[in-house]
């Protein structure tokens, strides 16, 4: 397969896009970072774990709905919000504007993110694995190590 073809956040590990921010050291991360812009991980489930981490902070601070999820994901600075919430919200069945209180529903939200921004569906199994390395890792938070 040409590497050319293939997004850039599947090449990375990262479909969800997260950039490099210095205060955050996330799990799973490559030695070397060859992308200045976006983190790089070993494996598929280490990205999705940091998207599962920054959902769960975003909903803790306040950011509860799709619509101010996306916003604060992919601001309108850098993207077309408003179009990147439409098609979300139709991908995974979500209201745009009805908090996300459950897994099933972040599950769903994440997974259609994963298609805007990387073309990239991950499986149930893997999005349960990724969770599964989420929880109980909130020491991490303190030692920004996460």
């Amino acid at each position: 397969m040409n590497c050319n073809k293939v997004s850039r956040g599947i090449r990375n590990n990262n479909p969800l896009n997260i950039r490099h921010a210095r205060q955050n050291r996330w799990r799973g991360l490559r030695k070397e970072q060859t992308d200045k812009s976006f983190c790089q991980f070993t494996e598929m489930k280490w990205g999705l774990r940091a998207a599962i981490r920054l959902m769960e902070n975003y909903i803790r601070r306040g950011a509860q709905t799709p619509r101010q999820i996306i916003s604060r994901w992919a601001p309108p600075s850098e993207n077309n919000t408003q179009g990147y919430v439409t098609q979300a919200c139709q991908r995974a069945g979500l209201d745009p504007d009805f908090p996300v209180l459950f897994w099933a529903d972040s599950k769903k939200l994440l997974r259609a993110m994963c298609w805007i921004e990387s073309r990239f569906l991950p499986s149930d199994e893997l999005l349960e694995e990724a969770r599964a390395l989420s929880l109980g890792s909130a020491a991490c938070h303190q030692a920004h190590s996460c």
